[in-house]
């Protein structure tokens, strides 16, 4: 996931900026932050580390599901965490392999597509992860409506990064937080609101990780630190799913179902 450091134009010259070992100068106002090599190997690093142990986790979440719809959520939610972790570390490494260096008409293409890719994954993994509760828990009718909603708006805010990806940036943030927002509206009507608190807890850690994705060139590794706060973020959040939504339903009751 990057803020900072993408790409506007893939056709335009490299910017010249003055380069330090932690940190390098903030950017203009909607400019893009160069980061020094120490902190684009940080970016691959601080998401590289998630993409085996998501892996894994989405079979444990497949394996402690109860029935079919418990399932097929697991499948949305661990294949949308999966391409959180590696199109963010996918784009972080073309960025530290092409930039500023050998930056060659391909090059600067693929560090563009990918990033627009790792911003829309965003929006993806967002959806994905509201589903389990909206889908799972018994909620009043706005609930009911927000489980559509939210991909619908994860559509919309998909469309919006392919339209004017990079063009206004602090619109973007405030689109991301929009629409992560909008499931705990129906998350207050849930019936058994059992694991919420853990929820708000990811929440809040997400949202103090979006100060540090706003701070490149003023706190050194900023982007870094974004991300593990996503890494908390992340993990709280399935750890709430995986204790409080698998397993059999007591608003719900199913049979036992054998997915082997």
């Amino acid at each position: 996931m990057s803020e900072g450091c993408g790409i506007v134009d893939p056709d335009a010259p490299e910017p010249s900026e003055k380069k330090r070992w932690y940190m390098n100068e903030k950017p203009q106002r909607e400019g893009m932050y160069e980061p020094t090599p120490h902190e684009h190997c940080a970016n691959i690093l601080t998401h590289g580390i998630a993409i085996l142990p998501s892996l894994i986790i989405m079979q444990v979440l497949m394996s402690a599901s109860h029935r079919e719809l418990q399932y097929y959520i697991m499948i949305i939610y661990g294949i949308a965490t999966i391409l959180l972790f590696a199109m963010s570390t996918a784009y972080h490494l073309a960025e530290y392999l092409y930039r500023p260096h050998q930056s060659t008409g391909f090059s600067r293409k693929l560090r563009y597509y990918l990033h627009l890719m790792d911003r829309s994954t965003i929006y993806f993994f967002i959806a994905a992860s509201a589903t389990p509760w909206l889908a799972l828990r018994h909620c009043a009718l706005l609930g009911k409506n927000l489980k559509w909603i939210v991909w619908v708006s994860a559509i919309l805010g998909i469309s919006y990064q392919f339209k004017f990806h990079e063009r206004y940036k602090t619109l973007e943030t405030v689109l991301y937080f929009i629409v992560s927002a909008i499931p705990y509206l129906g998350m207050i009507t849930m019936s058994d609101r059992t694991g919420l608190p853990l929820m708000l807890l990811g929440g809040a850690v997400y949202a103090i990780g979006v100060v540090f994705f706003k701070l490149d060139g003023v706190v050194p590794f900023a982007h870094a630190i974004w991300h593990v706060h996503v890494l908390l973020g992340a993990s709280i959040h399935t750890y709430a799913i995986y204790a409080t939504l698998l397993g059999p339903d007591k608003y719900n009751p199913f049979p036992e179902v054998d997915f082997d």
